[in-house]
């Protein structure tokens, strides 16, 4: 049996809007110009690697920007932007479409650099927090192999779903947790994934959190990639 090689990645995220990296607007129209507008509390699916369980409330738009840098070794893969674009189509339905473009440098080699290919997808709710039964809520993605820089397009279309979950222990802490499986667009090999999460308000929507994640091969030959 090979031996599982391990990596470690380091994130790091530049928000828009209270540090969470989210731009809502509503996009219902007022007929009378003396209403005022009334925004939903942002839940974002932003800094963490955990998805959140609420999808977006119906008739809301919601932009989401970061950038990651991880460290392949020797090199770093850097994304910027990465951007979550949402739109919520009922109370417990959201659309959703990803674009990430990415910077490779490697030493010795020529920097490569380019436009991923694009995934739309969907957040659905199943249910909500009941005692110990959490928030959840389905998610999935289809990435679109011609819609992508020539370098990184793939032969196929990459599918990924996941299930979101959710615990508020308190008004202060909660814990998200996300399990699901991702393709590549080139074989018929799936990775799990798995991420957890433990997130506390600090002051006055001040927030922050520590997290585990990663992603475990179908075969023992492929990586093992636990990070946190």
């Amino acid at each position: 049996m090979k031996d599982m090689k391990q990596s470690t990645m380091y994130r790091i995220f530049i928000g828009l809007c209270l540090l969470t990296g989210a731009f809502t607007s509503k996009l219902k129209a007022q007929s009378d110009m003396d209403s005022t507008m009334t925004v939903a509390p942002i839940d974002a699916d932003r800094p963490d690697q955990s998805e959140g369980a609420t999808p977006l409330a119906k008739g809301y738009f919601q932009m989401e920007n970061g950038f990651s840098i991880e460290d392949i070794k020797p090199g770093f893969v850097y994304t910027y932007p990465s951007t979550l674009w949402k739109v919520g189509v009922s109370e417990s339905f959201e659309l959703r479409v990803l674009t990430e473009y990415i910077n490779i440098t490697h030493e010795g080699l020529p920097d490569n650099d380019g436009l991923l290919p694009i995934k739309v997808g969907f957040k659905s709710k199943l249910f909500k927090q009941n005692g110990l039964i959490p928030n959840a809520a389905v998610l999935g993605y289809l990435s679109l192999p011609g819609i992508a820089s020539e370098q990184f397009q793939t032969t196929y279309f990459a599918p990924s779903m996941r299930l979101a979950f959710r615990n508020d222990i308190n008004d202060m802490f909660s814990v998200s947790y996300n399990v699901g499986a991702e393709w590549n667009g080139e074989d018929a090999r799936p990775n799990f994934l798995y991420t957890f999460s433990l997130g506390a308000n600090v002051w006055h929507g001040l927030g922050a959190y520590i997290e585990v994640y990663g992603d475990v091969p179908q075969q023992q030959e492929d990586n093992f990639e636990h990070r946190e």
